[in-house]
């Protein structure tokens, strides 16, 4: 039957078959409904079904009802505080080397710097421009990009050098094109072979700048030899005196290498930091606010967070002149420094001392010709102090120090507020499919890994009642799997519920190996967190390009795999949010249920004709969600 109104608008009436109909609704690219009956609202001459309906589990149904319910008051809260907005500014750490905004309006148009953070991994925050990554830890290959820091080390150190004002995290210079090179483990460590195959690897891609946050007393002739080989090939490299108040440690104390200190908000350098006559230049390094997990914030300090501070300078100074080299860059920010009162070993860093006196300092500098070759007047500004940085419970105490992260302080997930701790433990949830040989690999395992169909039964898979149920079954706190049923979830197939229940009563039976503390609380944590792993990959591998073309791996190359987050990166800012909101919905005690999905597409889904997610409209729709958002988003079946 066609009607020219509604055919005109793109409806139309028809008489189906079941068969029919369920053809229909496959195709992600329509929507077919029962053309219902609407009764007036009238107590009177209410009519009665008087066909057979399908069973249904009312409890279920109610519950859906209840949990929508919460989260529409969860997210409408969210909303009004975006809406209010939030106060940002410069921390006290980059006010002390006048980079507080000033000196980055003045740096050259253009690209920027290549600076590689050699550390624990940078995770795939709001804020950091994140220009590339590589990962050499062997047993954390298989970690996601969007998690592949285990301790927070590198994503802290990496959004004080560039972070742009997202969330609050300003850096020094948002223009740097950070590359996160994983050497470090999720101990803080590494094997010196591994810290040469990172110095290599950034010789071989034509990185300006390392930035070293490690260190060893232990002097190595093959480490020497790679930093000899970095700056050979105009490496700017700088490192970390070290924290154990004694000689500075290598690579910094290689005579190559710009060696840091760390300072107090007193402008003194700082008690634990090592000395030496090998020291270059200091910067802060006590009670420094810096990005966290899923665009979190912490406090920390040590000479590993001094060094960042240097880095980050030394990219805004290269920017004005690509064809300087390193020693200039070198030997500008040593020229610069102000004077610490009690030590002539090294002065503080200014950046906008070496951004004034830039030209000048240009004008005499003759390369090959040391330190004391060119010249331009001494900094004789006082050291300002930020004492009221001791007394503020804003900066708690944290730290980085020896093989453990000690992280005493954090401000948790930008909006839910998780602690350290709390956020450690989930962080554990979310890596821990990719770990483990029973949940590892998507073929085996399509369930933890967001596909869209089970790989060996070829047959449709809803991820997002899988999130729905593993992070049900994670907020019921350790309720019994025998009293769940698989027509609790809406878009459940009952032999994917059956290897879920199978799956989780194997972790549940690991919990007191796998988790440090093992309490019913760190339980949920540690589950959820695996349910956001099955929900983030939804945008690794359930994801095509706009002409429906599979993003998969495919052998070829490493630059066009679901893994990659500079391949279709709309893929990753959208997941972002989604964990985003699906930690507020976690610290309600509210399972995921695919809300968050819709939520974080319709906040960062931007790239509309780019990329697209195999039936996200179909398996939303199951869930009881609908929106135009999804339609755009939508794809029926990859190529």
């Amino acid at each position: 039957m066609e009607t020219p109104v509604l055919s005109e608008n793109h409806v139309m009436v028809a008489e189906l078959t079941e068969i029919q109909a369920e053809a229909l609704a496959n195709d992600e690219n329509i929507m077919i409904e029962e053309d219902i009956t609407i009764n007036a609202s009238s107590a009177e001459g209410m009519a009665e079904s008087d066909g057979e309906d399908a069973p249904v589990n009312q409890e279920a149904i109610a519950r859906k009802e209840e949990v929508k319910r919460r989260k529409d008051e969860i997210f409408a809260e969210l909303q009004e505080q975006g809406e209010a907005g939030h106060e940002t500014g410069y921390e006290w750490n980059l006010q002390a080397i006048n980079a507080d905004g000033s000196v980055t309006e003045e740096r050259a148009v253009g690209s920027g710097v290549k600076v590689a953070v050699l550390d624990s991994g940078v995770d795939y925050v709001s804020g950091i421009n994140l220009a590339g990554f590589v990962n050499f830890v062997e047993e954390e290959q298989e970690i996601s990009p969007m998690f592949q820091d285990m301790t927070g080390h590198g994503t802290a150190i990496a959004s004080i050098i560039s972070g742009n004002g997202e969330d609050g995290m300003y850096g020094v210079n948002p223009n740097a094109e950070v590359y996160s090179v994983k050497v470090l483990d999720e101990g803080n460590q590494a094997p010196l072979s591994r810290i040469i195959r990172g110095i290599y690897w950034c010789i071989e891609h034509e990185i300006r700048i390392i930035n070293m946050s490690f260190g060893t007393p232990i002097y190595s002739q093959a480490l020497e030899q790679a930093v000899l080989d970095a700056y050979k090939a105009n490496i700017l490299m700088v490192a970390a005196a070290g924290n154990g108040s004694g000689a500075v440690e290598y690579p910094a104390a290689f005579p190559q290498v710009l060696a840091v200190a760390a300072t107090s908000p007193e402008a003194e350098i700082s008690d634990f930091s090592n000395t030496g006559e090998e020291l270059d230049v200091a910067a802060p390094g006590e009670r420094i606010l810096a990005a966290s997990f899923f665009n979190g914030s912490m406090v920390t300090h040590g000479t590993s967070i001094a060094v960042l501070h240097v880095t980050g300078v030394a990219s805004l100074l290269w920017e004005k002149d690509p064809q300087k080299d390193h020693e200039f860059i070198r030997q500008l920010i040593r020229h610069s420094a102000k004077n610490i009162e009690g030590t002539e070993e090294c002065g503080l860093l200014d950046a906008g001392y070496a951004m004034e006196y830039y030209d000048a300092f240009a004008e005499s500098y003759v390369p090959g010709e040391g330190i004391e070759a060119a010249q331009i007047p001494e900094n004789t500004e006082e050291p300002e102090e930020f004492a009221s940085v001791e007394t503020d419970e804003a900066y708690v105490e944290g730290r980085w120090n020896g093989k453990n992260h000690k992280a005493a302080a954090d401000k948790g997930n930008a909006v839910a507020k998780f602690t350290s701790d709390e956020i450690n433990v989930i962080k554990q949830g979310i890596v821990y499919p990719d770990n483990d040989d029973d949940l590892r690999g998507g073929k085996q395992h399509s369930r933890w890994h967001g596909k869209w169909e089970d790989h060996y039964r070829k047959e449709l898979m809803n991820y997002v009642a899988v999130f729905e149920m593993v992070t049900t079954i994670a907020v019921d706190d350790g309720a019994s799997l025998s009293s769940y049923q698989y027509s609790d979830f809406m878009g459940m197939d009952e032999k994917t519920f059956g290897e879920l229940i199978a799956d989780i009563a194997q972790l549940r039976k690991k919990y007191a190996t796998i988790l440090k503390d093992n309490t019913k609380r760190n339980q949920k944590l540690f589950l959820f967190g695996c349910g956001l792993h099955t929900m983030t990959d939804v945008f690794a591998h359930s994801t095509t390009d706009k002409y429906g073309v599979l993003i998969k791996h495919d052998g070829a190359t490493d630059d066009n795999n679901p893994d990659n987050i500079d391949y279709y990166p709309g893929r990753y800012k959208v997941a972002v949010k989604a964990t985003e909101y699906s930690l507020l919905s976690l610290k309600e005690d509210v399972c995921g249920d695919g809300y968050e999905i819709l939520e974080a597409l319709n906040a960062a889904y931007k790239d509309k004709a780019v990329f697209k997610i195999i039936r996200i409209k179909s398996y939303m729709r199951d869930n009881g969600y609908t929106d135009p958002v999804l339609q755009q988003a939508t794809i029926a079946i990859p190529k």
